[in-house]
């Protein structure tokens, strides 16, 4: 998929660092303008909006606390008139947290969930009337690998059951604004490496057990999303796009990482 967008903008949420700055990089080379957004400092923000540049797009860096529904209300009012529309919401902000259940305290499970699918919904609640004024819109949202039929793992409870969450959110929205011209899609990720000394470790893992025999890489994402964004895909909403070089098949297998 080569096509090029013009006139359309996309909103990345969490794109300060890694994988949602390689989404911009892939977006905005495609055409589409791009609304960076990031909670971190500022230097690493820069870093996403020269990257987005260099590849010729529009680009804007946004400061918003996603999780907080007042920052997500705003940034979304931001971003609509710096650039007039927001064609393209891709929610990546979300961390982890990798802690046995016994020692995770409610706090951090009030802070994940409100990062993960907290930030989900409040974005999403902001950019739907703007979407929906122009009938049309993509929203992309970001699972883990066995997310979509609720595995469990190890150390991984809460950020687990945050990720199902966001699917199942995700394909319920589908559901209700496909009348209004928007698609809803979840992207599913498993090892990604956007640094090429971790990739290097990893290929060198004699165990390492997906059917493609290597992590992935920004760029698999970052394809995986624009073509989600894009013309191609208008007939593809509800859906969870593996990007994981086949570890669905090994999820018994791996449900013991990390």
């Amino acid at each position: 998929m080569d096509s090029h967008i013009t006139g359309r903008t996309a909103l990345v949420t969490g794109s300060a660092s890694g994988l949602m700055r390689g989404v911009c990089v892939s977006l905005g080379r495609r055409g589409y303008a791009i609304a960076a957004n990031y909670r971190s400092p500022r230097t690493h923000s820069d870093e996403t909006v020269r990257a987005v540049r260099a590849v010729g797009a529009r680009v804007q860096a946004f400061p918003a606390d996603v999780s907080n529904p007042d920052e997500a209300s705003a940034l979304i009012a931001a971003v609509h008139l710096a650039f007039g529309s927001i064609d393209v919401l891709v929610c990546g902000a979300g961390p982890m947290l990798v802690k046995d259940f016994a020692a995770t305290t409610l706090d951090e499970y009030r802070s994940l969930m409100d990062s993960n699918m907290g930030s989900v919904f409040s974005c999403v609640k902001a950019a739907l009337p703007h979407m929906r004024e122009r009938h049309f819109g993509r929203i992309i949202t970001f699972g883990m690998f066995g997310s979509d039929v609720t595995m469990g793992w190890r150390h991984l409870s809460v950020y687990a059951a945050a990720k199902a969450a966001v699917v199942a959110f995700t394909r319920s929205l589908a559901l209700e604004e496909g009348p209004n011209g928007i698609t809803c899609n979840v992207v599913n990720i498993g090892d990604i490496r956007d640094k090429d000394a971790d990739r290097e470790a990893v290929l060198q893992r004699r165990d390492y057990r997906n059917p493609l025999m290597r992590p992935g890489s920004w760029e698999d994402v970052g394809d995986a999303v624009a073509y989600l964004a894009s013309d191609e895909a208008s007939f593809v909403t509800g859906s969870v796009l593996a990007v994981n070089g086949g570890w669905q098949g090994f999820l018994a297998e791996f449900s013991r990482w990390p």
